[in-house]
């Protein structure tokens, strides 16, 4: 016990121009995703249909507080992560209608970091773990007409990292950082009308609601810039 409060509380390396917060922009981009377009199907086969994405961007931000002498941090963090997949119907002979399926999902996430010791001035080293709360919504357009959205139920999950920071100039410093999340939540959507209009064709289509259930559980790439005060 004396030994991992020795590390805990050892006094952190103190760079040039810093402070206890850190603000920190950045880009990510996440492997894969499925969303399943029949959560809630008894038969499992039904069930395990899914719409899959990989490689997809998305953006954050995150305020980041170190507790005083000491190598442990608090962050709170938000991105903003958007996923689609394009496809296409064969509605009549030489008709083809453009199916667009995908999501938009903002993260909201707490995580507590702690800075390897052997961190210099120049390079840091740091893990990390924490939950969130994901706030998404599914789209699901047929040509162009959109399946309005009538219901989204927020989702929970827990997340690992790691990551080295460099500073390249007094209080300013470069982050590159593996995530492993867990994402997930449902969504009920509904097309307003019986038929739609694609071009000069008409498509009957279905007016009772689906649900669908998002999970991200791929690998997240995250490269940012913070600044310390």
């Amino acid at each position: 016990m004396v030994i991992a409060g020795s590390l805990v509380f050892h006094p952190a390396v103190s760079f040039a121009g810093d402070g206890p917060f850190t603000v920190y922009v950045r880009g990510n981009l996440t492997t894969s995703s499925l969303l399943y377009t029949h959560p809630d199907s008894p038969d499992p086969i039904t069930r395990g249909e899914s719409v899959e994405f990989a490689g997809f961007f998305g953006t954050g931000a995150e305020l980041r507080y170190r507790l005083p002498e000491s190598n442990v941090a608090i962050g709170l963090s938000a991105d903003y992560i958007r996923a689609r997949s394009l496809g296409k119907i064969q509605a009549f002979p030489g008709t083809v209608i453009p199916v667009e399926d995908g999501y938009t999902v903002v993260p909201v996430e707490v995580t507590g970091y702690f800075i390897i010791p052997f961190s210099s001035e120049t390079f840091g080293v740091y893990m990390g773990g924490g939950g969130g709360i994901y706030f998404g919504q599914r789209t699901h357009r047929l040509g162009t007409t959109d399946a309005a959205l009538v219901k989204s139920a927020p989702g929970a999950g827990i997340h690992v990292l790691g990551g080295i920071t460099y500073r390249f100039y007094g209080a300013f410093e470069a982050a590159f950082e593996m995530k492993f999340r867990d994402v997930q939540f449902k969504n009920t959507n509904a097309f307003t009308e019986s038929r739609i209009r694609y071009e000069s064709v008409f498509v009957n289509v279905d007016q009772q609601p689906f649900t669908s259930r998002t999970q991200t559980d791929g690998i997240v790439f995250q490269i940012g810039i913070g600044f310390s005060f």
